[in-house]
């Protein structure tokens, strides 16, 4: 026994005599390393440390040395280098927390998000307190919009360092992408009460008042960014956006040339610069703005899509639809565009060209409905109304035209003689501006239900709760829409109306209230996704919305000569337009043509309005060019105008309804898709078929038949309004009482399933 525990005593002794010639040894090579290191000597030091770390794979100063190189090449943005030298130092020490997570840092720079994120986990998984950790790895989940998994990371973090202000501030941001807005402010204000002079969270918590309503706050929160930090750029463009919002455009201009100032390439402040001149209708300019911006980012989706707007405005859809169309086709290079919106854009934009027949324009809008509505049905819900047949139904109406808009000259006769006791009307109004059309408006609905501010999803929500029947889109395609709430289905019947003059392309939705002059049967049912329900008349029924207007006499009676006019929307005229309206004013030497809308407020529009003219034989002062301030005006000027022209192949309606509520003729052509047979519809319930045409030549034969015989149109202006007012173009009782037996008709259907 005693030799025994003799010899263990020895080899005891041996090895901690070895250990300690090792300890010598390393400690020396340590020794020469920093000096090397010192020298920055890279290589020789490297050397040294990889001897080190081969016999003593978790020695502090040898990976540290990895780590400080790492990182200066970070700093230098060398990446390769640096995860070089880290993923060496881990080859050695893969558990080496710190140096995980430094790792992460550098992939997530170079957007290698899934490499990131495993370096996150693991620096996570050796160090469960590793605060830091938890915050980078929520930063990428946020990135990829997994903002509930980097709400549990960020507080996670939290909850081992109370006091960190970054934390706070991206836990607001990921509650921001929830929508969770007001608990995102708290979080945001959490940040910059541990550091006031945070200028990111100071610029967040702008951005989230600015979503709650609160701009006198999201201002202040903005400036004080800027107050923290000059160059602030992305707090300079909120400002302005903001401003714009409210319409201080002189100020939002400021901020935007403040911001391009400091940086000519900054895009976002380009494409906010462009949105504000688009607001005051300065198109040349507008245009302009997104051609800096694409000149700097070719593939940037709001440029084209902005671009593709500012163009139909002036007219040019061909270039239009170019732009919305490689919008389009840059989808996967960002997920926080609402392409839905840009596809609708195309989809609208289509119904004013003259290249695209139904057909053509049924295939978009059901690639519309693929792309966008489709993969929302799996949010459908089972429907659980009461389905008695013969109760009280609940209607509800979804619109962002509720105000001094096209759509009000349409609903408010509808909604003025619906029969409260048996149908409980609820609009859900998506926009802020309440003007005196708005508030007449609301007077006739049971319940008034701003929407603006939810999500497609929370609508849809808040549409079931509320156990709508009947669901009626008045938007379709326009702006303002909220057809990604109806693809979630959120009513067990869906209907859409006035809004739009075509299909929705959405399969969801059952029903599409229409005529047989805009929609005939047999022929249009090819074209729609909706089963069309046809009014027995026209599918308008008209209010003027202002007080009565005098008709005075016919203006050639006193002036001896005929004066033309329309004032349709820019974007629904064309060459071919101005070609017949060149030859009528061929035919007839004196008359004069009067073009008025929003576009030509924008002075390159008016001059290429007048060359377009000039080049088809017709001199400048035989036009007047310009641009109507407000409804009013509209009624009045109709007093200085004789004939109206109606746009091909998009027709006017609201401009048609209020020419013949002044006593003045509108003249029309007829084609083959919906919005080119308005004019037929509205001329048809009328029963002034004689000013429908179904050819370019009857077109021009109508109007200079008419312009010959001022006695003539001095009867029609005498007996136009009592004429309309008779008709069914504006008996709203009983287009309503036809509207509702139709949707109890939709409801009896549904129940009897």
């Amino acid at each position: 026994m005693p030799k025994k525990s003799r010899k263990k005593s020895a080899i005891t002794k041996h090895k901690n005599v070895m250990a300690k010639a090792q300890g010598l040894k390393i400690s020396k090579v340590l020794q020469q390393a920093q000096q090397y290191q010192q020298a920055q000597e890279w290589q020789k030091a490297e050397a040294l440390y990889h001897q080190v770390l081969q016999k003593q794979p978790k020695n502090k100063s040898a990976l540290n040395f990895y780590r400080q190189l790492g990182s200066a090449f970070s700093k230098r943005r060398q990446f390769a280098e640096a995860i070089t030298y880290f993923q060496r130092a881990l080859s050695f020490n893969p558990n080496h927390a710190e140096m995980q997570n430094d790792l992460g840092i550098i992939f997530g720079q170079q957007g290698k998000l899934e490499q990131a994120k495993a370096c996150f986990e693991k620096a996570i998984a050796e160090k469960k307190d590793f605060a830091q950790a938890y915050y980078n790895l929520g930063i990428i989940l946020n990135g990829e919009e997994q903002f509930a998994e980097a709400i549990t990371c960020y507080q996670k973090a939290l909850s081992i360092t109370p006091h960190y202000a970054d934390a706070y501030n991206n836990l607001g941001n990921s509650l921001s992408g929830q929508d969770k807005i007001s608990e995102a402010i708290i979080n945001y204000q959490k940040a910059i009460a541990l550091n006031p002079n945070y200028a990111e969270a100071h610029n967040n918590l702008g951005v989230a008042f600015k979503k709650e309503g609160q701009i006198v706050e999201a201002v202040a929160s903005f400036q004080q960014a800027i107050a923290l930090n000059p160059n602030y750029l992305d707090a300079y463009n909120n400002l302005g956006v903001t401003l714009k919002d409210q319409e201080q455009f002189k100020d939002a201009e400021t901020c935007f040339k403040a911001v391009l100032s400091l940086n000519p390439n900054y895009v976002e402040a380009h494409i906010s610069l462009a949105h504000l001149l688009h607001k005051q209708i300065k198109l040349t300019e507008t245009i302009a703005c997104y051609q800096r911006a694409l000149a700097l980012e070719p593939h940037n989706v709001l440029a084209h899509g902005g671009l593709g707007n500012t163009l139909k405005e002036k007219g040019l859809i061909n270039e239009a639809i170019v732009h919305y169309k490689k919008a389009l086709a840059l989808k996967a290079t960002d997920c926080k565009v609402h392409y839905n919106l840009i596809h609708s854009n195309l989809v609208f934009t289509l119904n004013y060209s003259p290249q695209y027949d139904r057909a053509a324009l049924f295939l978009e809008h059901q690639r519309f409905n693929e792309q966008h509505a489709v993969p929302l049905s799996a949010s459908i819900k089972q429907h659980l109304n009461n389905n008695n047949p013969h109760r009280k139904l609940k209607i509800g109406y979804v619109s962002a035209d509720l105000k001094n808009h096209s759509v009000a000259f349409f609903m408010k006769p509808i909604l003025a003689h619906h029969n409260h006791e048996q149908f409980e009307i609820v609009c859900y109004y998506n926009h802020t501006q309440v003007d005196h059309i708005t508030e007449q408006l609301q007077q006739y609905s049971d319940y008034w239900v701003p929407c603006v501010e939810l999500s497609d999803e929370a609508l849809a929500d808040k549409i079931t709760e509320d156990q709508i029947d009947i669901l009626v889109d008045l938007s379709g395609h326009i702006a303002g829409n909220r057809l990604l709430t109806f693809a979630r289905k959120p009513a067990p019947i869906q209907a859409t109306y006035i809004g739009y003059p075509n299909t929705t392309g959405l399969t969801v939705i059952d029903y599409h209230i229409t005529d047989n002059y805009v929609d005939p049967e047999g022929i249009a049912e090819a074209f729609h996704s909706e089963i069309p329900m046809r009014m027995p008349a026209s599918y308008y029924c008209f209010d003027p919305l202002i007080e009565r207007t005098a008709v005075n006499e016919c203006p050639a009676l006193k002036n001896g000569y005929i004066t033309f006019c329309c004032f349709n929307n820019y974007a629904k005229l064309n060459r071919e337009t101005f070609v017949l309206w060149a030859k009528i004013l061929q035919s007839l030497p004196d008359a004069k043509l009067v073009i008025m809308n929003a576009s030509l407020q924008d002075l390159e529009t008016q001059q290429s309005l007048e060359k377009t003219f000039a080049n088809l034989g017709i001199k400048s002062t035989r036009l007047e060019i310009g641009y109507i301030s407000s409804t009013e005006k509209t009624f009045s000027t109709y007093n200085q105008i004789d004939i109206a022209l109606d746009s091909y192949p998009y027709n006017g309606a609201t401009t048609t309804c209020q020419a013949l509520w002044m006593g003045v003729p509108v003249v029309t052509l007829v084609g083959e898709t919906h919005v080119a047979r308005a004019g037929l519809s509205i001329l048809s319930a009328v029963s002034l078929t004689e000013l429908i045409a179904s050819s370019p030549e009857e077109y021009i034969d109508i109007c200079v038949k008419l312009a010959n015989n001022t006695q003539y149109l001095q009867k029609m202006r005498t007996e136009m309004r009592d004429k309309i007012q008779a008709s069914p173009l504006m008996d709203g009782a009983s287009f309503t009482r036809h509207l509702e037996s139709e949707y109890r008709k939709m409801w009896e259907k549904w129940c009897d399933k």
